[in-house]
């Protein structure tokens, strides 16, 4: 990150809030997180960590109260962040923010150098895949591992960190989140297939039988939507559904409690002699 020096005389009031907004839409906003936001000098939002499928900025402005909602991209916070430093020395700032604002590091550098300059920072928090997972899937939620994205190869050269990690969380018996590759500006954003043919490949490549064609896992699309789509089955059979347009991500389940098992029947179509089979005895 970028930095310029910016110097001020006098008394600091500025604050810089970071706003979690949520999974799907406008309406995913808490009330306090409105209540802020309306009430800033300058707001900001970035759509370029994630995505909101239901997002409208018109009826994100009306419930707002504001015309005035700048949009951020990537560059504009890792090249020229000084900006919006020097805004906060002086004003309310508000960025809003996909999902839960520090579930991604990509903004913990900004909240670390507005702190070291005395501005003083707030973090309102939304509702993130990672907490919305063990709701959606019925999976205990302390019995998920490290989580990991599985990245889109370059020039041909394939991450193997989502191999690893999996396979160690395996070992531990631990569930694995899997988020799929999002690049917003580039026009890129991967989809369960686009996952399964790159997790086929490493396996392919280390042959250690992390993601083979038997191997359990589970599909979700649009988590926190109404039309939120969960299935959980084989690799191979997941491979053949269509689950619509993103976000989406993977979670490989490790061992299951009983109530887990069922869960998965239930919520996500799992066949009921593969999930009976990973069941802790």
């Amino acid at each position: 990150m970028k930095e310029k020096n910016v110097k001020f005389k006098g008394k600091r009031m500025g604050e810089l809030i970071f706003i979690g907004m949520g999974l799907h839409s406008e309406k995913s906003m808490s009330v306090e997180a409105v209540e802020v936001a309306r009430k800033a000098d300058v707001i900001y939002i970035e759509r370029y960590t994630s995505i909101m499928p239901g997002l409208s900025m018109k009826r994100l402005r009306e419930l707002l109260k504001r015309e005035d909602i700048i949009e951020l991209h990537r560059k504009d916070l890792e090249d020229y962040s000084y900006k919006v430093i020097e805004e906060a020395m002086r004003k309310k700032v508000v960025i809003l923010i996909p999902g839960d604002p520090f579930i991604a590091t990509t903004h913990m550098a900004l909240r670390i150098e507005a702190e070291r300059k005395g501005i003083k920072t707030r973090v309102i928090h939304g509702v993130s895949i990672l907490t919305a997972i063990p709701g959606v899937t019925g999976l205990h939620a302390y019995k998920f591992g490290r989580t990991v994205t599985v990245v889109f190869p370059e020039d041909g050269r394939y991450s193997e960190t989502p191999y690893d990690v999996t396979k160690e969380n395996l070992k531990c018996k631990l569930h694995t989140i899997l988020l799929l590759d999002i690049r917003v500006e580039e026009g890129r954003i991967m989809t369960i297939n686009d996952a399964i043919n790159i997790l086929r490949e490493l396996e392919r490549r280390r042959g250690e039988g992390i993601f083979t064609d038997e191997r359990l896992i589970v599909g979700i699309a649009r988590a926190g939507s109404p039309d939120v789509l969960v299935r959980a089955n084989t690799l191979s059979e997941i491979s053949n559904i269509d689950f619509g347009p993103p976000p989406h991500c993977i979670v490989v389940p490790g061992p299951l409690h009983f109530t887990e098992a069922e869960a998965l029947m239930v919520l996500a179509k799992a066949p009921e002699d593969i999930v009976l089979n990973m069941v802790i005895r």
